[in-house]
């Protein structure tokens, strides 16, 4: 799945997505990247809404699962079972998420346990940096289900 294409996936099957200006700046098993406007995002304070953000790295998330199973057959369902985010400095400017990709086992592992069991959890990570600095960080873990 190229950049275009999980846009316009996104756009399609996440409306909330289009609505914060998303944008695909890197997506590939090695590297995932999202960016979204301030002007879409923007809060009272005149920095980034916090379900803005949070929004975003979700998202960030739940696009390289999708991608994992980008060549299977059935694209199973994915969702978050739990999240957290911290906001660490305000954001007054475009930003950008990133996630961290997990190790090799970690997902050699996570995808042995859903060809077993049609199920599986993982946890994720992901950070809005700004010249080098953290602006806020992400953990959620995800849980991707086999269609029946």
């Amino acid at each position: 799945m190229t950049k275009q294409e999980i846009e316009q996936y996104l756009y399609k099957h996440i409306p909330i997505t289009k609505s914060l200006g998303v944008k695909a700046v890197a997506f590939s098993e090695e590297e995932v990247k999202f960016e979204a406007p301030l002007s879409n995002n923007i809060n009272h304070r005149s920095t980034a809404f916090g379900g803005s953000i949070s929004s975003l790295l979700i998202t960030t998330g739940w696009s390289y699962l999708r991608m994992l199973f980008d060549d299977r057959d059935s694209i199973p369902r994915i969702v978050i079972g739990r999240s957290a985010t911290n906001y660490l400095k305000p954001i007054s400017s475009d930003f950008l998420s990133e996630l961290v990709i997990p190790k090799k086992e970690i997902l050699k592992n996570f995808m042995e346990m859903f060809d077993r069991f049609g199920k599986a959890r993982i946890t994720l990570n992901a950070q809005i940096k700004k010249e080098g600095n953290v602006m806020a960080e992400f953990e959620g873990d995800f849980v991707v289900m086999a269609n029946k």
